[in-house]
């Protein structure tokens, strides 16, 4: 008699441990799922920031050359290839796409990339050729840099 009791309380904290490990197993399968989306989402959001980098960069080095060979055809009076330019990409798509570039910079670019902006526009307000081919090859290395990663 003293034993019959043995039994029936083994099974019961048996099945109660049971109990106890698959909601543990079930809480971790659920936290383990919450942390793959949060990790996801955040991995889709860095995406999201990088092409837009990318695009804002793209966009004010595009700028910054079609500047540069304006200014260039300008100084050793390569009037024709100026028109050409000019033919292609006028003043109104010109100035458009500078806008374009700098909101796109000052939305998803760098404090180094801002900074350019702000040089660039200080040298193509004096025409200052050799600063802004000299701004141009920085910003491409910043570009290589930034977008490395």
């Amino acid at each position: 008699m003293a034993s019959e009791w043995i039994a029936p309380v083994v099974t019961g904290v048996s099945g109660a441990i049971g109990v106890v490990f698959t909601w543990l197993a079930g809480a971790q399968g659920r936290a383990h799922a919450e942390r793959l989306v949060a990790q996801s989402q955040q991995a889709e959001q860095r995406a999201y920031l990088r092409k837009e980098r990318r695009d804002a960069y793209f966009a004010a080095l595009r700028v910054a050359i079609l500047d540069v060979r304006r200014l260039r055809y300008g100084q050793a009076r390569k009037v024709r290839k100026l028109r050409e330019v000019e033919r292609y990409w006028t003043k109104t798509k010109r100035i458009e796409m500078s806008m374009e570039a700098l909101i796109a910079l000052h939305a998803f670019g760098s404090d180094d990339a801002r900074r350019f902006a702000t040089e660039w526009r200080v040298a193509t307000e004096a025409d200052d050729l050799d600063t802004m081919q000299r701004l141009v090859g920085q910003f491409r290395e910043l570009m290589r840099l930034e977008l490395r990663e």
